[in-house]
């Protein structure tokens, strides 16, 4: 096997892989801050009444 094929291997391996990470961090952070923005709303929506 040559080394090129080798590092192909390898990167397509973190490619496969990294995306989940991704996925988990991405909607982490989507909850962290939809939540003071949904409180936000709710708290403006309820001194509108």
């Amino acid at each position: 096997m040559k080394k090129e094929d080798l590092n192909l291997q390898i990167a397509l391996e973190n490619g496969i892989h990294q995306p989940d990470g991704n996925v988990a961090a991405g909607l982490m952070w989507g909850a962290l801050i939809s939540v003071p923005l949904w409180i936000s709303i709710l708290g403006w929506i309820s001194s509108l009444t």
